[in-house]
């Protein structure tokens, strides 16, 4: 058994190497499905209010599309909804004229969006926690009918997924799981006509608590071969990634403190991290902030305001800052909403940016204990 145990604590290390190795075979960046970031989306405000570390601090039905394996933790919440709310971004580019003065030449547009979610953890005793899980993703307004006033009674583009997931305690002190989600994919070719996509992806988390406070976790996620779209045009690719990050937890007399930090390796463009912290009085009344660096590259097209072309472009968007939480639970009833920045372009040269519209994303989750 102590060999086993052993064996058990290596796991953590080895778990980063292997996808560390795999996230580096990714398919380039401009072939990412739409899928891609819904599926990176798929946390709670509670997470999204200590900076969106999860990968040691998840329990219960959040755990679901996160890192699996914190669904095992009985303590936690068994059904959660979560919504979060991406605004409608507007971008513009300047950069200096001959007469060396700064004028707006490109525009960056991002649609609205929105994501809810649907979990459910089901423990049963010592052969684990069963969970299921519906997320759905839905860009723009929906839209009912056209300029001629024909029904439509569809969202231009949206992205639907369906999960099944189990978590087990091994040997009291580490927990392991596994998430596979069916996927569903909409999206809109360069020929401007829809299509729809299908396939699958998985996550893959281990948890080792160390002590009584602390918490290592990591998760590869979003393993997958891709999306089955017959439009060619239409990218079908997406990125594995893996996180790993550490909880640390403590009550002091009537406060309950969480501290959670994630990285998520390698670091081609620049770090990506997420850090945190929450505290509770009571049980009863939460506050959180932390603040994120992340990273995505983009091809996508910029709007040229000298002619009024369209041109696509790569380009590197983060989203860094602070991001703020609230909490409050009412017998076996918990809400939480949190406010975290959106992602935006980043400018190069001697370029300028200002953000005309659309900077905090916000996310809403109502979860009952039974």
């Amino acid at each position: 058994m102590k060999y086993v145990q052993n064996c058990v604590l290596t796991l953590l290390p080895r778990l980063v190497i292997l996808f560390f190795v795999m996230s580096s075979t990714t398919s380039i960046a401009n072939m990412r499905a739409s899928a891609d970031g819904f599926l990176k989306q798929l946390l709670g405000a509670e997470h999204y209010g200590m900076g969106g570390s999860f990968a040691g601090a998840t329990r219960g039905a959040n755990a679901l599309g996160s890192n699996p394996a914190g669904m095992s933790a009985i303590e936690g919440n068994r059904f959660v909804i979560h919504a979060t709310r991406f605004p409608h971004t507007v971008a513009l580019l300047s950069k200096p004229n001959s007469n060396a003065n700064y004028e707006d030449y490109s525009r960056y547009e991002q649609h609205s969006s929105g994501v809810e979610t649907l979990n459910w953890a089901l423990p049963v005793g010592k052969f684990g926690t069963f969970g299921l899980a519906l997320a759905f993703e839905q860009a723009g307004a929906f839209r009912r009918v056209n300029y001629l006033g024909k029904a439509l009674n569809s969202f231009p583009e949206n992205n639907l997924a369906f999960g099944l997931s189990y978590g087990v305690n091994l040997f009291g002190g580490t927990v392991v799981g596994v998430d596979t989600k069916w996927l569903r994919s909409k999206a809109v070719g360069i020929d401007g006509n829809e299509d729809l996509g299908h396939g699958y992806a998985y996550n893959v988390g281990v948890i080792q608590q160390v002590g009584e406070a602390i918490q290592i976790g990591a998760v590869a996620r979003n393993l997958s071969n891709g999306l089955s779209f017959s439009d060619t045009s239409i990218p079908n690719m997406m990125e594995r990634t893996i996180v790993a990050g550490i909880a640390y937890q403590r009550e002091i007399s009537d406060v309950a403190l969480r501290f959670g930090l994630d990285a998520h390796p390698p670091f081609r463009d620049g770090v990506r991290a997420n850090i945190g912290v929450e505290t509770w009085y009571r049980h009863q009344i939460g506050i959180r902030i932390g603040y994120l660096r992340d990273t995505q590259k983009r091809y996508t097209p910029v709007f040229l305001l000298q002619d009024g072309s369209f041109e696509t472009e790569e380009r590197l968007w983060t989203a860094e800052g602070i991001c703020f939480g609230v909490g409050f639970r009412f017998g076996n009833l918990i809400l939480n909403a949190a406010y975290t920045p959106q992602f935006t372009p980043v400018v190069v040269d001697e370029e300028r940016i200002h953000i005309v519209q659309g900077k905090a994303v916000y996310a809403f989750s109502v979860g009952q204990t039974f």
